[in-house]
């Protein structure tokens, strides 16, 4: 704590050598910090060192200045020799010091502090009236001031003395801190608490909190330093036999009368004892608490399994419906496939036998024109075939039957490769594992929802030419019908749907339907895949698509990946691993 505290009444007039004062005063007061904390004896001595330098510095400004000044010779005179004479003391307790850093004591500071405060205010304000002709002061005079500057110093002294007395002797852990924020005094139960000495515990005081307190206590400290408020608060502390024990801590600032902020004091209680009987009511608390929570999480883990049984009895259900369904619709396409192949073999056939006719026909009437071409023109026959050829137009049915019977031809093939396409598609006896082409599976598909898809987008088809994969086929193209179907329902006028293929890495492929329909919303993304979710109206959906196709994928230990836009469009990606013995990575 400061130990000169500086005023007005200090202050000579001459902005100079008020300066170096204020310097003086400022080690003076820093040497006093060192020593009431008991701090290192280095330090002081460098403080001690910096102190003399500094005095003769000063010395020798003032000097100067009173000879610039024509400050009176006598009066020079004397002033000088107790510079000279101070110099030569201090100097004598430098070398002292060194020899032995204990000769730093209260006395030697007590000393210190008389000298210059009696410099200040005697010899210094004499000469600093004269050089700028100010009056002398009335009442205290140059004679009273080092009695009155005793007096109250020694009464400063023994006040400390006895505050710390006091300190020692009270069942509390007291310290005190300047307004810096260091402590400079522990009291004997701190360090008997910590077995460390004062310079240790100001350096280091947060070393002894248990560090599941210390940072909190740390910033508690930090913050109020700028705040200047008082403080309440409870912490952990290690002692020096390796126990732990609780502190009731309180905080008070600590203000001069000038209102200057001094820094804080600080008084602790043990409450060890308070604190192991809460612990033991918290604890009888706690294990009751947990008994209650145990039995209310056995309650909602019993709740949650029923809960869980019946969704997941609810999804087999609805499963196993629309499984039965499809296998249902599987065996109808099957059956119309087969029963619509038998008429479409004859038709085709007889379309080929029909085109090889037309070619005979078109000989015979060749022949018949070049007979009619050599004979009369006038002949009866003749006549009546150029009639008959001109009213028949036999050229145009010519070119015409040909046409008719290509484009015949053309959509006999295409509806046997829709039948051979529903018959691939539904496969309900085939539910085995096999070498599988996925983009013959992606036509096929396209085929049959075809009629589903052509009033609503352009499908745009971007095939990398996947290897075969091992998997049950009919299941793989029921993933692509519902993506396809999906992405149909998404947009509302007509847009685009873009299929693509593809290979990540080398050990997986991937199927890709995108769609620039309306995009799903952040929202429900997540409960997509759940079993009769749906978006559409009552009667119009069953939830089930989504999730039947998420049960397939993941039956072939694939991914998939979902890509949406609000108003812009959405993209499922579908990975399957293609070392079906290898367990799934997660490529997501």
């Amino acid at each position: 704590m400061a130990i000169i505290i500086w005023n007005e009444s200090y202050n000579l007039g001459i902005e100079e050598i008020d300066q170096q004062h204020r310097k003086l005063v400022n080690i003076i007061n820093e040497l006093n910090d060192g020593m009431e904390i008991d701090g290192n004896l280095r330090q002081i001595i460098t403080l001690f060192d910096e102190l003399i330098d500094y005095t003769h510095y000063h010395f020798t400004s003032e000097e100067q200045y009173m000879l610039l000044k024509g400050y009176d010779s006598q009066d020079f005179k004397t002033h000088q020799a107790n510079h000279i004479a101070f110099l030569k003391k201090i100097r004598q307790e430098q070398g002292q010091c060194h020899s032995d850093p204990e000769k730093v004591s209260d006395e030697l500071l007590d000393f210190l502090v008389g000298w210059m405060v009696n410099h200040i205010l005697g010899e210094d304000k004499k000469m600093a009236r004269a050089i700028l002709h100010v009056a002398p002061e009335s009442g205290v005079q140059y004679g009273q001031v080092d009695v009155l500057n005793y007096n109250l110093y020694g009464a400063l002294r023994e006040s400390e003395s006895r505050f710390k007395e006091l300190a020692d002797s009270l069942p509390a852990y007291i310290w005190i801190s300047n307004e810096k924020g260091r402590r400079i005094y522990c009291s004997k139960q701190w360090r008997e608490l910590s077995g460390l000495s004062c310079e240790l515990l100001s350096k280091n005081w947060p070393s002894i909190i248990c560090s599941e307190d210390r940072q909190r206590v740390v910033n508690d400290y930090s913050s109020n330093i700028l705040r200047q408020q008082r403080l309440e608060r409870e912490y952990r502390v290690h002692d020096h036999n390796g126990g732990v024990r609780w502190l009731l801590e309180t905080v008070v600032p600590r203000v001069r009368k000038d209102k200057q902020f001094a820094g804080f004091m600080g008084c602790a209680i043990d409450i060890t004892r308070q604190k192991t009987v809460e612990q033991g009511l918290e604890q009888a608390v706690q294990e009751r608490t947990q008994e209650l929570q145990e039995s209310n999480k056995k309650l909602a883990k019993d709740k949650d399994d029923l809960i869980e049984l019946n969704r997941q009895l609810k999804e087999a259900q609805g499963q196993l419906v629309q499984s039965e369904k499809m296998a249902s619709i599987g065996q109808l396409a099957a059956g119309v496939a087969h029963e619509i192949n038998n008429p479409l073999g004859y038709i085709n056939s007889n379309l080929h036998t029909l085109q090889q006719y037309l070619v005979d026909l078109e000989k015979v009437t060749a022949l018949a024109k070049g007979m009619a071409a050599q004979l009369p023109e006038n002949n009866d026959e003749v006549v009546a075939f150029n009639q008959f050829s001109k009213e028949k137009e036999l050229d145009f049915l010519h070119e015409d039957l040909r046409d008719l019977v290509k484009e015949s031809m053309e959509g006999a093939t295409r509806a046997r490769q829709i039948v051979q396409d529903l018959r691939n598609f539904s496969r309900v006896n085939s539910q085995k594992r096999e070498m599988f082409d996925i983009e013959k599976g992606l036509d096929a598909t396209l085929n049959i929802v075809y009629n589903e898809l052509k009033y609503k987008a352009r499908i745009h088809k971007d095939y990398s030419g996947l290897p075969l994969f091992e998997c049950v086929g009919s299941q793989l193209n029921q993933v692509f019908m519902n993506l396809l179907v999906n992405a149909a329902h998404a947009i509302e006028d007509f847009g685009d749907i873009t299929i693509r293929t593809g290979r990540k890495d080398d050990d997986w492929i991937w199927v890709e339907v995108e769609d620039t329909g309306k995009g799903i919303p952040e929202d429900i993304r997540g409960k997509i895949f759940d079993p009769f979710f749906t978006t559409k109206p009552v009667g119009e959906g069953t939830g089930l698509g989504l999730s039947l196709t998420y049960k397939i994928i993941q039956d072939h230990r694939g991914e998939i990946e979902l890509d949406s836009k609000v108003g812009q469009g959405t993209r499922f990606r579908v990975y399957f691993p293609l070392d079906s013995r290898e367990e799934s990575i997660c490529i997501t």
